[in-house]
């Protein structure tokens, strides 16, 4: 039964102790009325006893505020049936606050029909503590965390990490999960154009490494036809999302039995792919011994959500050998097929309609539990009997010991070509304009071009090899984009920590005389992730095609750097758009851009990034 994981806190022998000194004091009282009445004494030592006992029992339960780092059940939610003066009967639900109980988590996953977990909860609802809580108490398993935001202390854990954007796994080395997890990663890109999975399989069986796919790419634009918009439209898409992917080194390598793979400084299109190409790995190897006993915890499930992800399959495999864990906002962002494989089922309080409609779904009182729960209280949406009562639980007083982090490294097998010389800190002798140009087909600040040069010529990311690096090159940056041999513009960009965005101010670094422009590959990347973020799906179109630079299903996007003199060309697909009942939003990247659109184009909605992440569409 599951009431056997719960208990009621106690002091050390408090039973005996309270029973104890109720009977002393009950003997005491009697012996000392014995002279004057034997019943007397007798019948009131019994009183005595009861009334010392009945105040006794209390103190021996440990206060609230004492119990440290328990789950405790903070009340119960039940629903009550009445009769009505018609002679029908009514049903009204009711929160009922009980005294605490506490927890015994792995008695209480033991008595679900696996181990897996979802748990849910909006930013500041205590689920990432939560999520620590629960992966120390699994002490019996192998772990292997997939960490995406860097503010999270899973590294601190005490389990090796493996920076995955030092150490990229050699993806090439097996085209088919290439292929599915580049799918997955641009499910959007993908539906559009269907011919995409089968040229990035046959691509990558011409690759070993990024640069040699990159290659491969131009060559394959340079052969196709001109008439072959299609076929055109899915390579130029292929070229912009490998700009996201690229890592300059490679290596094999199997993931030991306990890893926190962290994807710190990586974007969220990396995030998925990378993540989804170790899953397909991990998923052949489920049943193996290695990986018998193995929980997998998955950060931000919800980037998987609607996409041919292999979580699904990985959910019920690992129920008779280990456990999954995945935690995410929102209850309508993970898939019905992975919370159906997870026994139990975490839910901190939910406010959108499409997450309550859901819970309501599951059984009614959990809707109105839901939106009754206090800060921090969470309920268990596949909680056994929860037509007798639906138990409220709460974190207590959360403690966890964090430890240095221990990196793990990867013996490199696989390195780029531009790799050589790597670790070597003596005097080199760079060429800083070329260089910082080079870099700049992937960076696009001083940050990342510094961070560009301390990969490739110390093998490094450390803070202090990219410090060295942001100070040899902020004067000669400057002096290049004054002399105009670069790009540079004030950009007004959203950056995101999970779900939330927060508006930022950079300059933005770019090559010049590239078609499409740098700057407006960066433009459109950076509307396509706001779009993502905001629940719409981005279709990214390729240049040179007449169309938009992205489309959605009731908007269409032109995205405009203002560096053009003539900014007329785009009027004519204003108007085509609207006939077909689709508007048209000019997204620039500055107040500047703004206003010369603003007045050429009065009637169309005119944008910057965080105007974008904030309208409502």
């Amino acid at each position: 039964m599951m009431e056997q994981a719960f208990s009621r806190p106690r002091r050390k022998h408090g039973r005996i102790a309270v029973v104890s000194m109720a009977g002393l004091f009950g003997i005491l009282v009697a012996i000392l009325l014995i002279p004057v009445s034997l019943a007397g004494a007798g019948v009131t030592g019994w009183i005595v006893f009861c009334i010392v006992l009945s105040v006794l029992w209390r103190l021996q339960f440990v206060r609230p505020n004492k119990i440290k780092n328990k789950i405790v059940i903070t009340g119960q939610i039940r629903e009550l049936k009445y009769e009505k003066h018609d002679e029908k009967t009514g049903k009204d639900t009711i929160r009922e606050d009980t005294y605490f109980r506490v927890v015994d988590f792995n008695k209480y996953l033991d008595e679900k029909g696996n181990h897996n977990i979802a748990i849910v909860g909006m930013a500041g609802s205590g689920k990432t503590l939560l999520t620590y809580f629960i992966i120390n108490e699994m002490k019996n398993y192998k772990k292997i965390i997939f960490q995406y935001k860097e503010k999270d202390r899973f590294v601190e854990m005490g389990t090796p990490t493996l920076y995955l954007s030092k150490y990229a796994p050699n993806v090439f080395a097996n085209p088919d999960i290439f292929a599915h997890a580049w799918s997955v990663a641009f499910q959007g890109e993908a539906t559009t154009y269907k011919t995409i999975p089968d040229i990035v399989k046959a691509l990558c069986e011409k690759s070993h490494n990024w640069n040699e796919f990159k290659k491969a790419i131009d060559e394959e634009i340079g052969k196709a036809e001109k008439s072959d918009i299609i076929t055109k439209g899915a390579l130029n898409a292929i070229k912009r999302q490998t700009e996201r992917l690229y890592m300059e080194h490679t290596a094999d390598y199997d993931l030991p039995e306990n890893i926190v793979i962290s994807f710190e400084g990586m974007d969220d299109r990396a995030f998925v792919f990378y993540a989804e190409f170790l899953l397909s790995q991990l998923y052949k190897e489920i049943k193996s011994p290695k990986r018998e006993g193995t929980m997998i915890f998955i950060d931000e499930a919800s980037r998987f959500t609607g996409t041919t992800t292999l979580l699904p399959e990985i959910a019920e495999e690992i129920r008779a050998t280990g456990a999954l864990l995945v935690s995410t906002q929102r209850v309508s962002r993970i898939a019905g097929d992975i919370k159906g494989n997870c026994a139990l089922q975490v839910c901190f309080k939910q406010t959108e309609g499409e997450d309550i409609e859901q819970i309501q779904k599951i059984y009614e009182p959990y809707r109105w539990g839901i939106s009754e729960l206090h800060q921090f209280e969470f309920l268990d949406l596949a909680q056994s009997e929860a037509h007798r009562q639906i138990y409220t639980f709460s974190l207590k007083n959360p403690h966890i010991d964090w430890k240095p982090i221990i990196e793990w490294k990867p013996i490199m097998e696989n390195k780029s070509q531009d790799s050589k010389g790597e670790g070597s800190k003596t005097k080199q002798n760079i060429d800083y304009p070329k260089e910082i140009i080079l870099s700049l087909e992937h960076a696009k600040n001083v940050q990342g071009i510094a961070r560009a040069l301390a990969k490739k010529f110390r093998n490094s990311e450390e803070k202090e090899d990219i410090a060295f690096y942001k100070q040899k090159i902020f004067k000669i940056v400057s002096k290049m984009a004054v002399n105009e041999l670069i790009i540079a513009e004030r950009t007004d960009n959203v950056k995101f920590n999970g779900e939330r965005g927060q508006e930022t101010q950079e300059i933005v670094y770019c090559r010049k005389g590239n078609n499409p422009s740098d700057y407006h590959e960066y433009l459109v990347n950076s509307c396509a992730d706001i779009l993502y973020h905001k629940n719409i799906v981005p279709k990214i179109q390729p240049s040179g095609i007449g169309t938009a630079d992205i489309e959605a299903e009731k908007y269409v996007f032109e995205c405009e750097t203002g560096l053009k003199n003539a900014i007329n060309d785009i009027e004519g697909r204003i108007k085509q758009y609207k006939k077909l009942g689709r508007e048209t939003l000019i997204i620039v990247p500055n107040q500047e851009a703004k206003k010369k659109y603003s007045e050429r184009y009065p009637d169309v909605k005119v944008l910057t990034l965080p105007e974008l992440w904030e309208a409502e569409l």
